[in-house]
């Protein structure tokens, strides 16, 4: 009898912790499949481990109430229509008002979605359009192309001697927005874009298109928004049909799926804009956790999905109230300037840009890949 009821009153003991314990729920809108998928996973793990850093000290303290982040992730395909339908699910069923999104086109289809919902969301969205002065509830996790584009180009022009460009992009909103943004730049700093292409994301035969290129006579084609897989393929196929000239790549980093998708001799050489410094300790441990739960290397992006969710975290808790994503969404500015995963700094900047302080600016590496690994020979801020 005595033991049976001490046994119920630990059974009763738990279940009134259990009870008790707080909860705060982030969701992850991602292309966990298809050729985006290397960023995608970066966005669900990077969101993950930000959670369990925060949990495994405790948890995040809201108004004096400690809390445990739970993370809740959908694929969207990179495709709107799935974008708006994961929202749906975790805004309505799940009960989720903080969100992480990935793809310039699930932004662009929820931002009124987020606006009028008054959810607190953080994007990889690239194109300009995301943000303006209407934008409240929704924030850009780091520098966004018309942010690093022009010190990344006026870098080109400083180091190398190429200057006739071929801007390649895929046919949707991102590709669009840098498109028109690389043109801006490139023209402004002394090259000459001979051509511009448009594909479709699930395309995978390029001859005709690269075979148009090469009639053009490039010295450099830049692969702008064009998937890390993707960008392999082009590179490998252009290699296969003559293009001697130089690749670069200013959006959407991720070198390790371009050398496996090229191969290392055709990817020798490419020039592309790098999130994370191979050799920084920080992005070392994201990586290796990212490893060992994958099977595989990460995208390197992870450590902005990682930091962006830690800057979302950050203001929840200065917010003062898990249920009230505008007061976190008005708490962005008292918890930035904060150090980066990598060391660097990370503030909050954009109004110049879109009328609203929205965009997290982080540093940006110039990289190389060399031997089939990417290799830091600059930095723009």
């Amino acid at each position: 009898m005595k033991i049976r009821t001490l046994l119920a009153a630990a059974a009763a003991l738990l279940m009134a912790s259990a009870a008790s314990a707080e909860t705060l729920k982030v969701g992850v809108i991602a292309p966990l499949t298809g050729g985006g998928a290397p960023w995608g996973m970066a966005a669900k793990v990077g969101t993950e481990l930000a959670a369990k850093d925060i949990n495994e000290a405790g948890g995040l303290d809201i108004g004096g109430v400690k809390h445990q982040v739970e993370v809740i992730s959908y694929d969207d395909k990179y495709a709107a229509a799935d974008a708006v339908a994961a929202y749906n699910r975790l805004v309505n069923q799940d009960g989720v008002k903080y969100i992480v999104l990935v793809s310039s086109s699930g932004t662009m289809a929820l931002k009124q979605n987020i606006e009028d919902d008054g959810v607190l969301a953080i994007t990889a969205s690239y194109t300009t359009q995301a943000l303006d002065e209407n934008t409240h509830q929704l924030f850009r996790m780091y520098s966004a192309p018309v942010s690093y584009v022009p010190p990344f180009v006026k870098w080109m022009a400083d180091n190398l001697t190429e200057r006739r460009v071929v801007i390649v992009n895929p046919n949707d909103e991102t590709g669009w927005d840098q498109t028109r943004l690389f043109k801006e730049h490139f023209s402004q700093n002394g090259f000459e874009v001979v051509g511009e292409e448009l594909f479709e994301r699930t395309q995978s035969d390029f001859a005709p298109m690269i075979t148009k290129i090469i009639a053009m006579n490039p010295e450099i084609v830049e692969m702008g928004g064009t998937s890390p897989a993707t960008a392999g393929l082009i590179v490998r196929q252009a290699r296969e049909l003559g293009y001697k000239g130089l690749f670069t790549k200013m959006g959407g980093a991720g070198p390790y799926d371009i050398v496996k998708a090229a191969g290392v001799e055709a990817a020798e050489g490419i020039i592309n804009m790098l999130y994370a410094d191979q050799q920084n300790e920080g992005f070392k441990r994201l990586a290796a956790a990212y490893q060992a739960s994958e099977g595989h290397v990460p995208n390197e992006i992870i450590v902005s999905f990682y930091d962006g969710a830690k800057v979302m975290l950050a203001a929840i808790a200065a917010g003062g109230d898990a249920d009230d994503p505008v007061a976190a969404a008005a708490a962005f500015p008292k918890v930035l300037p904060m150090e980066s995963v990598q060391g660097d700094t990370l503030t909050l900047g954009g109004k110049d840009l879109y009328g609203v302080d929205g965009e997290v600016l982080t540093v940006n590496y110039v990289g190389a890949i060399r031997n089939g690994e990417p290799v830091v020979i600059g930095k723009t801020e």
